[in-house]
């Protein structure tokens, strides 16, 4: 487009901004519409897309979504539920036991199958659902420009028409998942990659690829057309192709990136490459893989990390890729590629697979793996006992695959999925989204929480209340030059940028209204008038972006007036003096003391559109003397609790095209600006409501110690130590733990930093959390077992947690971690419950099988029995968990649960015995000779078993004692109230005496049963005070 548009144009645009509000307000002018056009030839010709290009990409292309092959789609969820070790290994029982010509037994094995199958199901298709839905409140944005189309809820009019025919653009925040290929994407701190994209125009833009190269420290990227990239070009032997060596599997090849003619139009868009071709074989592998996945077994298949016929170069300086991010800098990028197409769509399924195992899945095969291990030790001496005490190999058989069901917990990862399904809907209500289900239990598990200060343990509601010069009183120059470094900036802003934009407004705001001049719309928007018309003095030429290592950001401004240029830098008092030669020393009439108060509230600060100037005699050198001065002064005010930036300035002789962190030098030291954020009030309480559980609190921040320590006293944190980022350096791994272990504040860390102390608490064997919202949190929420961040946190930020609070506050994790417990708990009571009574009822088995001439119960009778246990358990999940059992947290300890498993067992077993002595002496049955004398002996056991199974399930439970200390939930009273009244009523129905070989049972069983159970209770509680005086644990 020519850069000689008609006047008139740009006379309209203003006109609708002024007549029609926010509809055209992110319209652009035709000017600045040129002027933002690519000027390489690579470029020439490109435009943003419009409405419909939009639309027909999405049909083309689809949902900017990567598939990792997980998704919870009904089919595949009903396939997990049907196809799993334990259901496979019922069915193979079941099958075997038709075979051998028990058809009744067999039918209630499958029948078991398809209970289990349909609880599963249901719970986890619930639970997907619920996860979904929990996701969809927390979005990812992303910023792109397209070209201005006609709203479709009316017809186009003359001044749309203009727009469409001069390109006019506009800027909205759309989805990532609704990126199409040909979208001009706007990068900034803090960003994801949200597609493989190629750089259009890029400043300062530097980005963390760790992601796909495992590169700790960002690279910096250029625009195509930058010499930097043409210097690439030309020597490609660089330190990327390193990254690229170790990223990129070395059976890839290469990705093209081709012109678009999908478009009917002249501008060029990207084409998505041609799906490579499947091999012969996939079927065979996919095969392999499930079997695989069935019993839990890690295979990688390093083929399947190839690229599909294509080859990528992750070292292009040009090029940034999904899955990596902006650590700082801004870009406009063109996508190229989205979801699968990208190289991270490519290798997305083999990276779920190759993810490690976290401790809680590590505990649950673990389980199982017990499970079959008990399985293998005990059926074969059943088998073997049987056959050769009753010389009936056949009905030896069916009772030992009888046995084998009774010992497999079908219903194990039912009632894990219940749980955490369930923990993640209460969670849901406590305002806290569970993206990762595995994290519930991990939350229960956390003994240490590392949180950042900002918006935590503060009301994260920061307010200017000091701008000073080097006497400490008020400067006008100071907050001014901090205005137009705030106003100006745009990467990330900061709750610092908008305390600074925000005060400047209110004090400006008794100002009259001056005649705008320049860009002073566009630069005011959205300001008061007075601060319009400040800001509109200046336009800017260049932005040197902020970092973590600088810790300060600049803007260079053109004053409209003078055509004077001047570079304003704002940041951390010590890097700012760091770039600092001379300072301002205003004239004061009395240097005895220092005045840091502001103005009184009401006294006006005349003038403030235009900057003051400063004569040459105020500017001095920057001695030593002064600088311990500001450091001083830089202390006094951090100990009241305000935090400190310094605001700096250097004039330019002459002004050129582009700038960069060498041209932060030889500054001219300003002044002071102080922010205060209270803490909240709901710290204090939540500290040591944390602290009561038994969950340490440690402040990781990049703010400084003395602000820390104040707000630390102010919420009634006890501070053990003070570690700064210095007493990090030169420590090896030994002493890091150490002072990790032994800090509450660490100040002033790098990303890198933070992550270091995370990795030296978990090898101090914590389980640690941490709270972040920042870009700098990225590497510390992944690094700990629990990431957690806030749903206004940057886009990196959220991808890196497991959790993310709907409300930053400790409130909420503190009630997240209580959920947690509570979720542990009731799903150790299953395992518990299940893997005791499995060996005591197996114990008691091979007892009776080695003296009984007859099977103590038939093979049907297990059966059922385990059927009506397992349903019994569902009600599990919602049972509630013991105070006591909350305060502290809890970790998977299998040894723990083997010792559990051979303590508490065979307790039923003795009164399995006085059942078996009870019917042989008092009723006589003690030949196999007479059928119904022996059918009573069974049905006694049946019962006898049964109800003691359901009863132990009150003692199990809870360290207390059942019935009286502690009670059940609600649901489980009915459902094991139910389950016996069932067991009871079986006998006495025609239909199930027949199907289950039942008979009734005479009066005198029932007293001996009362006394049996009640002797039972009073056993099992008796063994259990004795467990816990000898290991002081439960479980």
């Amino acid at each position: 487009m020519s850069s000689s548009t008609p006047v008139n144009i740009n006379k309209t645009i203003e006109a609708l901004k002024a007549n029609h509000g926010v509809v055209y307000d992110t319209v652009t002018s035709v000017s600045s519409i040129t002027s933002t056009l690519p000027n390489s030839s690579e470029f020439a010709g490109l435009l943003p897309l419009n409405d419909e290009q939009v639309e027909r990409a999405k049909a083309r292309h689809g949902k900017n979504i990567i598939s990792f092959g997980n998704e919870q789609v009904w089919y595949k969820i009903l396939f997990h539920a049907l196809v799993h070790p334990f259901n496979i290994l019922l069915a193979i029982l079941g099958t075997a036991t038709i075979v051998s010509g028990d058809n009744n037994g067999g039918s209630i094995m499958f029948l078991m199958v398809l209970i289990s199958t349909v609880l599963r199901f249901w719970q986890e298709w619930k639970s997907a659902a619920a996860a979904q839905s929990l996701k969809s409140m927390v979005s990812t944005l992303i910023t792109v420009t397209r070209l201005y189309s006609c709203p479709e809820d009316r017809d186009p009019t003359p001044e749309d028409v203009i727009r469409i025919m001069n390109h006019a653009t506009v800027r909205v925040d759309i989805a990532i998942e609704d990126v199409v290929p040909g979208d001009w994407v706007q990068l900034s701190a803090g960003d994801l990659i949200p597609a493989d994209v190629k750089i259009i125009e890029s400043k300062d833009l530097f980005v963390s690829q760790a992601a796909l190269t495992g590169e700790a420290m960002p690279v910096e990227k250029f625009s195509a057309s930058s010499e930097a990239m043409v210097a690439w070009d030309a020597n490609k032997q660089n330190s990327y192709e390193d990254m690229a060596r170790d990223a990129i599997p070395m059976s890839a090849s290469a990705i093209r990136i081709e012109k678009n003619d999908a478009f009917d139009t002249n501008q060029r868009t990207p084409l998505s490459p041609i799906p490579g071709a499947v091999s012969e074989d996939s079927f065979m592998k996919s095969l392999k893989r499930g079997i695989y996945a069935c019993f839990g077994i890690r295979r990688f298949d390093p083929e399947n990390t190839a690229a599909t016929g294509n080859e990528i170069d992750l070292s292009r300086p040009d090029m940034c890729y999904m899955g990596t991010s902006v650590v700082s800098g801004t870009a406009t990028v063109l996508v190229e590629k989205i979801g699968a197409e990208t190289f991270f769509g490519s290798m997305a399924k083999e990276l779920a697979k190759r993810r490690p195992e976290n401790a809680f899945q590590m505990g649950v095969r673990n389980i199982s793996w017990i499970f079959f291990g008990l399985m293998a030790l005990m059926v074969p001496p059943v088998l073997v006992i049987n056959g050769v005490v009753k010389k009936d190999w056949n009905g030896a058989a069916l009772f030992a695959l009888s046995v084998a069901v009774g010992l497999t917990p079908e219903m194990l990862p039912m009632i894990v999925n219940s749980n955490l399904a369930r923990g993640a809907y209460l969670m849901s209500k406590k305002r806290c989204i569970v993206k990762n289900l595995d994290a519930i239990i991990n939350l229960g598990s956390m003994d240490v929480l590392c949180t950042d200060k900002t918006g935590t343990l503060t009301d994260n509601k920061v307010v200017l209340v000091r701008h000073l010069d080097y006497h400490g009183k008020a400067s006008k120059q100071t907050l001014q030059l901090a205005f137009l470094n705030s106003r100006f900036q745009t990467g990330l802003k900061n709750l610092l940028d908008v305390a600074v934009v925000e005060y400047f407004e209110k004090t400006a705001s008794a100002l009259p209204m001056y005649e705008t001049v320049g860009n002073g719309k566009e630069v005011g928007s959205g300001l008061t008038p007075a601060a319009v018309t400040f800001a509109a003095r200046y336009f800017k030429l260049d932005e040197i972006p902020f970092d973590f290592v600088r810790r300060r950001m600049s803007v260079v401004l053109k004053d409209l007036s003078t055509d004077a240029g001047m570079l304003v830098s704002k940041g951390a008092v010590e890097e700012m003096l760091s770039i600092c030669t001379k300072i301002v020393i205003p004239r004061e009439e009395s240097n005895a003391s220092v005045d840091i108060q502001m103005p009184s509230e009401g006294d006006l600060v005349p003038a403030l559109d235009i900057l003051e100037q400063v004569n040459r005699d105020q500017i001095q050198d920057l001695t030593p003397d002064m600088i311990a001065h500001l450091v001083e002064m830089n202390k006094g005010l951090n100990v009241d609790g305000i935090r400190v930036v310094a605001v700096a300035y250097r004039n330019l002789d002459k002004v050129k095209d582009n700038y960069g962190i060498s041209d932060e030098c030889e500054m001219v030291f300003a002044g002071l600006i102080g922010f205060l954020d209270p803490p909240k009030e709901s710290t204090g309480p939540a500290i040591k409501e944390l602290m009561s559980l038994g969950v340490e609190v440690k402040v990781l921040t990049g703010d400084s110690a003395a602000v820390c320590r104040k707000v630390c006293q102010q919420i009634n944190l006890p501070v053990k130590s003070i570690v700064t980022t210095d007493d990090l350096v030169g420590l090896d791994d030994e002493e890091i733990v150490e002072v990790a272990r032994n800090g509450t504040i660490f100040a002033k860390l790098t990303p890198l930093q933070k992550s270091q102390v995370i990795r030296a608490l978990k090898r101090a064997d914590c389980v640690v959390g941490f709270l972040g919202d920042g870009i700098n949190d990225a590497p510390a929420l992944a690094e700990a077992d629990v990431g957690i961040s806030v749903d206004t946190a940057t886009d990196i930020a959220k991808e890196s947690a497991d959790v993310i609070l709907l409300e930053k506050s400790l409130v909420v994790i503190s009630d997240a971690v209580i959920l947690g417990r509570t979720t542990y708990g009731n799903t150790m009571k299953y395992i518990a419950m299940a893997i005791s009574s499995n060996f005591g009822n197996v114990f008691s088995m091979l007892v009776a099988s080695s003296w009984l001439p007859f099977l103590p119960m038939q093979p049907i009778h297990i059966l059922t029995q385990n059927l009506l246990y397992d349903i019994s358990q569902t009600t599990i999940p919602w049972d509630h968990m013991d105070k006591e059992f909350l305060l502290v947290p809890h970790r998977w300890n299998i040894r723990s649960i083997l010792r559990f498993m051979v303590f508490m067992g065979p307790w039923s077993s003795i009164f399995d015995i006085t059942t078996f002595l009870f019917m042989w002496f008092y009723f006589g049955i003690q030949t196999p000779n007479n059928a119904m004398q022996v059918l009573l002996f069974q049905t006694a056991w049946f019962t006898e078993g049964a109800l003691s199974q359901l009863l132990v399930i009150y003692v199990i439970r809870s360290p207390k004692l059942a019935f009286v200390q502690t009670q059940a939930a609600l649901p489980v009273m009915v459902g094991t109230v139910v389950i016996s009244a069932i067991v009871l009523a079986l006998p006495y129905i025609p239909a199930f005496q027949d199907l289950l070989s039942l008979v009734t049972l005479p009066a005198i069983f029932y007293a001996y049963l009362v006394g049996a159970l009640l002797s039972y209770l009073a056993v099992t509680q008796g063994a259990k005070m004795l467990y816990l005086r000898l290991f002081h644990t439960w479980f």
